[in-house]
């Protein structure tokens, strides 16, 4: 059980983990744009959920196309 409480992560904690601000993570929140764990008033993080959403959000080598 100690392992999956050292994987949840503060605001903070995730913020620096994304290399996001802190505001921009608590809109993503907001928003529900970004996978959290709620625990009573507190937000967390699961290290795992984070990690499948950066890979949910990377754009593949075929989709970079229409950027340039």
């Amino acid at each position: 059980m100690s392992e999956h409480v050292k994987s949840l992560l503060s605001v903070e904690e995730a913020s620096s983990f994304l290399s996001i601000k802190v505001s921009r993570l608590r809109t993503a929140v907001f928003r529900k744009e970004i996978p959290f764990v709620k625990i009573g008033r507190l937000v967390r993080f699961k290290t795992d959920d984070l990690l499948k959403w950066i890979d949910a959000k990377t754009v593949k080598e075929e989709e970079k196309s229409w950027l340039w």
